[in-house]
């Protein structure tokens, strides 16, 4: 009776570890895979990091008579020089209330259910961090199939921005319940670099 129990036990192991296994190789072979990231967005991407400082070159401004400056002004105090403000990156407002149905959960894997997958770039930055592997990102989905939010959550964190942009811009295929327009909770998988061996 003890190796019966023995032999139930260690094939239940074996089933788990396969199943997941298995389920680590179909989120590898599903994962969108990303893209290495042209030229011109790499440029782009570079002066906007720049911000635009070449701007500020020795600007030095003359008076009005044409005579020299002088460093401060009357009261013996230094000017000061003002640089330029970035915008803060505001966040996506919160989604509208929603009385219909809610498909899925946080955990529902949703690459299967995409219409059209926008591809993340590997961006030159995180390959010379040595930033790879599987980023999972959490969406929202409407009614509509345009995603509502996106929000990495796994994997390295360098690659976190380019997974979220590129969830974003995916159209899903219609949610629907019994007929009825529905949303979506889920997650995309996104694969950085060569699939892992």
């Amino acid at each position: 009776m003890k190796k019966c129990y023995r032999s139930f036990f260690v094939g239940l192991v074996v089933a788990i570890v396969l199943g997941v296994f298995s389920m680590d190789a179909r989120a590898q072979m599903a994962a969108i895979a990303a893209i290495d990231e042209p030229e011109a967005a790499a440029e782009a991407r570079g002066s906007a990091a720049e911000g635009g400082s070449g701007s500020q070159s020795s600007s030095k401004s003359t008076p009005k008579g044409g005579g020299s400056t002088k460093k401060g002004t009357t009261s013996g105090k230094k000017a000061k020089t003002t640089s330029p403000v970035k915008p803060k990156a505001t966040p996506a407002p919160p989604p509208a209330s929603f009385n219909g149905p809610v498909l899925g959960d946080k955990y529902t894997f949703l690459n299967y259910e995409v219409a059209s997958a926008e591809k993340p770039y590997y961006t030159r930055a995180a390959k010379a961090m040595g930033a790879k592997g599987l980023v999972q990102v959490e969406v929202l989905v409407s009614t509509d199939g345009s995603v509502i939010s996106a929000k990495a959550r796994t994997g390295n964190k360098e690659l976190w921005p380019e997974a979220e942009r590129a969830a974003r811009a995916s159209k899903f295929n219609r949610p629907t319940a019994d007929g009825r327009p529905a949303r979506a909770i889920g997650f995309l998988v996104y694969r950085f670099g060569p699939p892992e061996e």
